[in-house]
């Protein structure tokens, strides 16, 4: 079914953006870097527009499809042929200091909530890429820096609006709505189109944090040292094992780090590093907050093709340890990343039935991140095994 501008609701107040507009290639890129070809892009103005969509969409039966910063990792934003209602206007950031809350609008990127907070001291568990979507990366879990400090981004979910099929809007909170308001943290935007949330805030301005390399020869003994530092964290530390692969076929090994607690701490907590001898790379540092939630921009670039894959582990054997290296060193594909994320702390101490997100009892978060540039008339060269008719989009 073609969606023409003309078959939108009159009283809508945002900007159309069809297939002729000279903004709509910029306008329908997301972060995945997929082809994707909506029939309309309607950029919402206010929460009316997004219920005047919701309503006409469902009255004559077009598809719909609600996109925010663009971040979704199954590019379900962007459909071909679709309307897309764009909340990207819908920017604005409340700070109550006193009650250590932030109401944020649907199009809020977390780069400027923790700006907006880190000028109160404040600060919640948030992306490590500046440019994630607040909303989006909430509702779905959000496994960040400060979380087994102050438990995932939906357990600091406080409040939602959202507009609903029916096109109503609603306020969702333990009080109002408590069933949708138990499936919207962790199950993600399922369930309506998300206006605004309100985030509690913790008192946080300098964490000690930043990423340490080295060669992909010392893999094992990064692991090893991992494990021990992980085996004995306080709850103020989140530690990741890295394994990249770069565009020119090196690879390297590492741990990320974040310490949200005094400096000289940090570094009795990290004392096990020093059995690596000098890293390669070296930027762990005292460093704002606003820094620390953009640690991982420049790794995961806008306009690349991914393809994601996790799993929780429950302890880290030797077996797994072995398991994951050797996968790791067949990586041919660049960009391409294996993250060990350490879970616990408040994530596993709030009840697994308290919300709809699941894997509270894990103890590590296994993610690998595959990532290549598109090039159709050479796309195989990253790997020898994959059969020329394939999808790039299953790799």
């Amino acid at each position: 079914m073609t969606v023409r501008p003309a078959q939108l609701p009159a009283s809508f107040g945002g900007e159309i953006i069809e297939p002729a507009h000279p903004g709509y290639d910029q306008a329908r890129q997301i972060w995945k870097g997929l082809d994707r070809r909506p029939a309309l892009i309607a950029r919402c103005a206010d929460v009316s527009d997004i219920q005047r969509l919701v309503e006409h969409a469902a009255s004559e039966d077009i598809p719909l499809a609600v996109a925010g910063a663009g971040h979704d990792i199954a590019a379900r934003s962007m459909p071909d042929g679709a309307l897309v209602a764009s909340t990207l206007a819908l920017d604005g950031i409340e700070i109550d200091p006193i009650r250590r809350l932030a109401r944020v609008q649907a199009g809020v990127r977390w780069g400027s909530l923790v700006a907006a907070a880190a000028r109160h001291g404040l600060a919640t568990t948030g992306a490590s890429v500046a440019t994630v979507g607040v909303a989006g990366f909430a509702l779905h879990g959000g496994l960040g820096w400060l979380m087994r400090s102050f438990g995932t981004a939906c357990d600091n979910i406080q409040a939602l609006e959202v507009v609903t099929a029916d096109g109503q809007l609603r306020t969702v909170d333990a009080g109002s709505n408590p069933d949708l308001f138990w499936a919207m943290r962790g199950a993600g935007a399922n369930f309506g189109a998300i206006t605004s949330l309100t985030l509690r805030l913790h008192p946080v301005s300098r964490v000690v944090a930043g990423v340490k390399l080295y060669p992909a020869a010392k893999a094992r003994d990064v692991l090893d040292v991992y494990r021990r530092i992980t085996a004995g964290a306080a709850d103020e530390l989140v530690t990741h094992f890295y394994y990249n692969g770069s565009p020119d076929g090196t690879h390297s090994v590492g741990i990320g780090l974040c310490f949200n607690g005094p400096a000289a701490t940090a570094a009795a907590a990290l004392t096990p590093l020093e059995a690596l001898g000098q890293p390669t790379h070296d930027s762990v540092r005292e460093m704002g907050i606003d820094e620390l939630q953009a640690v991982h921009d420049a790794s995961t670039p806008l306009g690349a093709r991914y393809h994601l894959r996790a799993h929780y582990l429950s302890e880290f054997s030797d077996a797994a340890a072995d398991a994951i290296l050797a996968h790791c060193r067949s990586i041919s594909a660049p960009f391409t990343q294996v993250f060990v994320e350490h879970l616990g702390g408040a994530v596993g101490r709030i009840p697994d039935d308290a919300t709809a997100f699941r894997g509270r009892d894990a103890q590590f978060s296994f993610l690998v991140i595959n990532g290549w540039k598109y090039d159709p008339t050479n796309m195989f060269r990253f790997n020898r095994n994959i059969a020329p008719e394939a999808d790039d989009e299953t790799r």
